[in-house]
Order: C-alpha cells, then structure tokens, then sequence
C-alpha cells in the first residue's frame, strides 16, 4: 500500500466530550428479537487530514454502534469493558476521506466519573479498506454524558 498517505490520526486528533445512547432495535427476518443496544458518538474537533479530495479542515467523529451489552440498568455502565471478538455484534467507524473507515477497537473501557463516564480505548483505524491512507493504530480518551433512550 505504497501509495497511500498516512493520516497521522494520533498526532492531529483532538477529541471532544461526546455521548452515550441507548436504543431498541429488531429485525424479524434475520431472527433478531427486540434488543437493547448502546452507542457511543465521540466528536473530534476538526482537523486537517491532508487528503486533497476532500474540503478541509474535516469534521467527523469516532461512533461505536451496535453495542450489545446485555444489561438490566442501560444506565449502569461503570467498569464496562468493550472489544471486538468479545462485546457481541460491536460496530465502529470514523468518517475520514469521503469514507468510513471501519475501526476495530480493540479495548474500550467506561469508568463512572462525576455525571458521566470516562471513556478510554484503543484500536486500529481501517482506512486500507477504503483506500483512504494507511491503516493506523489509535488511543483515545475523553469524557462522555449518558443521554438515555434515543429513536
């Protein structure tokens, strides 16, 4: 993959306090029964990524959907632990380049702090896939507000 740019995500990224939702989802022709899932949206304040095709500087964010946790208080996330492989049917992204690029997170950790949560994880951003740049390692840490039931 020679001829792609690195992004340098790690260096440039800045990430914002961003949000925890739940939801209800069901879909009876894949055999999915009415399931509560959790997302969290994480909004990175813009930056250049230093792809020419696309108006700079880019707005995007980290959303990791489809969380499947299987817990009676939707709310009660203290000492949460996520990964892919491990969390059933876990989603994430971050739009970069006209694309999402599929992120595999490999840890993601909420710990209670003051109203809402600490949110600290680590993974692999994806952008080979969508020909976007090379794939690159990412670390990442914020603070997220539970927000409750969304649509």
């Amino acid at each position: 993959m020679e001829d792609l740019p690195t992004i340098s995500l790690q260096q440039k990224a800045r990430l914002l306090p961003g949000r925890i939702e739940h939801y209800w989802f069901e879909n009876e022709h894949i055999g999915l029964k009415r399931t509560r899932f959790h997302r969290i949206v994480i909004p990175i304040e813009p930056f250049d990524s230093g792809l020419e095709y696309v108006q700079q500087p880019e707005h995007t964010e980290l959303v990791i959907d489809w969380i499947n946790l299987g817990i009676v208080d939707p709310g009660d996330l203290d000492g949460v632990t996520i990964a892919m492989g491990v969390t059933p049917d876990v989603e994430a992204s971050i739009y970069i380049g006209s694309a999402h690029n599929w992120t595999e997170i490999t840890e993601l950790n909420l710990v209670k702090e003051g109203e809402g949560y600490r949110v600290r994880g680590k993974g692999i951003v994806q952008f080979e896939n969508e020909r976007v740049g090379r794939n690159e390692p990412f670390v990442f840490e914020t603070t997220a507000e539970y927000i409750g039931e969304t649509v």
